[in-house]
Parts: structure tokens; sequence; C-alpha cells
């Protein structure tokens, strides 16, 4: 779970774009769902030996 603070922060941001408020639960869940698509499509893919 990210921290107390990077919530707030993503509250805040979210807020901001989409103009709507979201509780905890909400933004920890949205927050992990756009981490794990960042880690899909930027991390790269290690390779097997």
């Amino acid at each position: 779970m990210p921290p107390k603070e990077a919530i707030e922060e993503f509250k805040e941001i979210y807020h901001e774009v989409f103009h709507e408020e979201l509780d905890d639960a909400e933004a920890v869940r949205r927050a992990n769902y756009v981490l794990d698509f960042y880690k899909a499509v930027y991390l790269p893919v290690e390779e097997e030996n």
C-alpha cells in the first residue's frame, strides 16, 4: 500500500483532473491500478537465459 502522503497527493491530483472526490479506499485502489499499468507498460521485461 502506498504511504498516506502519496494517497493524499493522488487524491488532490485526481480531483484537479476529474473534479471528483475519492475516499481513501477508492484512492488506494485507483492508485494501485495506475502503478500496475505503469509497471506493465514501462518497466523492462527480463530476458530468460
